[in-house]
């Protein structure tokens, strides 16, 4: 049966940790229920923190409406194959952000954006064995170019979107209650889904995922919106969406603030919710 068209409703799903199995991988189970889910007319996209690595990842689900990339930083084409939407970051944001990484002698990938170039990142240095291998999955992809330098600077010039670094909790945590403080800036801090180390992230405080999911519900002339979720950075989504819900081995932070809770996400949680509601 095909899903609702009384109300038409978005779904939006995070990957690592929702939609990915515990190896970032789709499963061909999940594959298939949501190519089906889609093929019959469900709109269904998602919402991660990720950047084009996520194209790759649902190349096989013939998605036909944008997706949310960067926390919410960017909105990506799959029929144009482009990103159609960018909210940087003010610069005077991301000079004080540099300012507090560098008190903190802890520098983080920055990544900027150019619509004819797509993104770039810079990096002093790779701080351990995470980052290094974040490096070396994306060094030579097509869609995204590294530059080392010895002093990374911001302009009016680079369009400045977003920071990223993995470190241990106790590292990171001093650094995000200063960033906490600029006005202009959105810091998340969450756990790696595939180690014991955390994210800091740092974007334009008008981009995060609860508001590319609101652009995009509005762009699709969607009546309502379902979003699905596992970690600290889904939270805001969650809470956003008409239905919340979060897979079973979600944070408990984030269960406490979901209407639903499904399966886990190692056991195709997303997709089976998707193959109930559509039967």
């Amino acid at each position: 049966m095909k899903p609702d068209t009384n109300c038409k409703t978005l779904y939006i799903s995070d990957l690592d940790g929702t939609l990915l199995d515990k190896k970032a991988k789709l499963s061909r189970h999940s594959e298939e229920l949501i190519k089906r889910f889609i093929e019959n007319g469900g709109l269904f996209s998602v919402a991660t923190a990720r950047s084009q690595s996520a194209v790759s990842i649902l190349s096989r689900l013939d998605i036909r409406i944008p997706s949310i990339h960067l926390n919410g930083v960017l909105m990506y084409d799959y029929k144009n194959r482009k990103y159609i939407d960018c909210t940087p970051m003010e610069t005077s944001a991301a000079l004080e952000i540099i300012r507090i990484l560098k008190s903190f002698d802890r520098m983080s990938f920055v990544y900027n954006f150019d619509s004819d170039c797509g993104i770039n990142v810079e990096f002093e240095k790779l701080s351990n064995e995470v980052e290094k291998n974040f490096f070396e999955v994306r060094k030579d992809n097509d869609y995204k170019s590294f530059r080392q330098t010895s002093n990374i600077t911001v302009s009016d010039d680079k369009k400045v979107i977003y920071f990223t670094m993995v470190d241990r909790y106790e590292r990171l945590y001093p650094i995000y209650c200063e960033i906490k403080k600029v006005v202009g800036a959105k810091p998340t801090l969450y756990r790696d889904n595939y180690s014991e180390m955390y994210f800091l992230e740092v974007f334009s405080s008008s981009a995060t995922k609860a508001a590319g999911m609101m652009k995009l519900k509005k762009l699709v002339g969607a009546d309502r919106v379902v979003a699905f979720g596992d970690n600290l950075n889904d939270i805001e989504m969650l809470k956003a969406a008409d239905v919340g819900i979060a897979v079973g081995d979600s944070v408990d932070e984030v269960k406490e603030h979901a209407d639903i809770i499904i399966g886990n996400s190692y056991e195709d949680g997303v997709a089976e919710y998707l193959l109930k509601i559509s039967s």
